[in-house]
């Protein structure tokens, strides 16, 4: 029995490992985006290409959801991936922004193996709900396009969701997202575990004494 609790430590700790090597986008916060692969996505579904338009540009923009065997948070959780391609108009694309992934985990960034180009910075609003990718100091003009946008997550189950393409308008279009609930944080459910597992370790120390 020692054995096996040993082993559940064990794991827990190799998991929380894990989850500490996980950039998190908190509420509120920005950054750099961050670097994926898309070696183990399976995808789940996708909206295609979707033909947009601001009235002071055009675009067409992809959004699709996938399950990530290398996803940070949990394996098999999903990622949310965007492509948006500027197709003509006025106004170059200087914003691009995701929801609703309020009361998740958050990690964002770019596959840096695809083409186009990445972000300037990646931020998420102060309720968690919305993400953005911005492009204000190298925006999209002619016909650009952005590399793969990924928003991580330890969401286990999507449904429909939004997209919006910014300049001074906004053209929006389909997108994926979480579930909408509020999930209890895997770091919290991860700590709750192992603490009940040290929890029966001592109790059956206690119990050995007591015979």
């Amino acid at each position: 029995m020692l054995k096996k609790l040993s082993f559940g430590l064990a794991a827990w700790a190799l998991t929380m490992t894990s989850l500490a090597t996980a950039s998190v986008l908190t509420p509120g916060s920005s950054g750099t985006a961050d670097a994926f692969s898309n070696a183990g996505w399976t995808l789940l579904a996708t909206t295609g290409s979707q033909a947009l338009s601001s009235g002071t540009f055009t675009a067409n923009a992809t959004a699709s959801v996938y399950s990530d065997s290398a996803n940070t948070f949990c394996v098999g959780c999903l990622d949310f991936v965007y492509m948006v391609t500027r197709t003509g108009g006025n106004d170059p694309i200087e914003r691009i922004t995701v929801g609703d992934f309020t009361g998740y985990l958050v990690d964002a960034g770019v596959v840096t193996s695809s083409p186009g180009f990445g972000p300037d910075s990646v931020n998420r609003s102060a309720d968690g709900g919305v993400v953005g990718f911005n492009y204000q100091s190298t925006n999209l003009t002619g016909t650009d396009s952005t590399q793969l946008l990924v928003v991580q997550t330890n969401a286990t189950n999507y449904m429909a969701g939004l997209l919006s393409i910014q300049d001074r308008q906004s053209a929006n279009g389909l997108g994926f997202q979480p579930v909408a609930a509020t999930p209890e944080p895997v770091s919290m459910t991860l700590l709750g575990g192992g603490l009940a597992l040290l929890g029966a370790v001592r109790l059956r120390k206690k119990n050995k004494k007591s015979i």
